[in-house]
């Protein structure tokens, strides 16, 4: 009769998370892994089958949760213009000077995108989705007579995913919050904003420094 796990699986994965965005998976020794993670040599093969099935395990997870942040955009109280540079804002916050943990979403994707088809696979969709999000809520904004219709939705989308996540790259090297708020907000002159837009903005956004 098989013993029950004495482990919580989602726990696991999250532990491991951690221990691969802090140093990669090449960098991350299987003892590592296991002290990081609490469990037995054993268990951990019986459960996952190993180093390399529990590293996707873990970044899949990641990159899932990398998704859902951007998806947020979509949706909420504010005009879709308002929701745009809130992003640019809350990714600088959170990111800046290395204060969110580190993204193994990010760190798998430089370390093994060029090598391993599963990761490439898996960075190139999470990257679609995010730039389809942006896209969307570009698209609402114009609707709503806030962006110019002349603007093209899928080429914004794809400058704010690159814009967003290269503050988040840089946030994570040490970059300060002010620098990246600076990067954020001066990107909103990419767009062509409406007078309504502007209205939408308002011109009182705060101290972000």
């Amino acid at each position: 009769m098989a013993r029950p796990r004495t482990f919580d699986e989602a726990d696991v994965i999250a532990r491991a998370r951690k221990a691969f965005a802090e140093t990669g998976f090449a960098g991350t020794s299987l003892d590592a892994l296991l002290e990081a993670t609490g469990l037995a040599r054993q268990s951990l093969y019986n459960a996952f089958g190993g180093k390399r099935e529990l590293f996707m395990r873990a970044f899949l997870s990641d990159a899932a949760e990398a998704v859902d942040a951007v998806e947020s955009i979509r949706h909420g109280a504010d005009s879709p213009i308002t929701r745009i540079r809130s992003q640019l804002v809350k990714v600088a916050v959170e990111h800046g000077s290395a204060q969110a943990p580190p993204s193994l979403f990010t760190k798998a994707a430089v370390e093994l995108s060029a090598h391993d088809p599963a990761v490439a696979s898996t960075v190139a969709a999470a990257f679609e989705t995010m730039r389809t999000h942006y896209a969307a809520c570009i698209a609402d904004a114009q609707t709503a007579g806030e962006i110019d219709t002349t603007a093209d939705p899928d080429s914004l989308g794809a400058y704010f995913c690159a814009v967003i996540e290269g503050m988040s790259t840089l946030g994570g090297s040490g970059v300060p919050r002010a620098t990246l708020l600076d990067i954020g907000l001066t990107s909103m002159a990419a767009i062509p904003i409406t007078d309504l837009g502007r209205d939408h903005l308002g011109t009182d956004d705060g101290d972000w420094s």
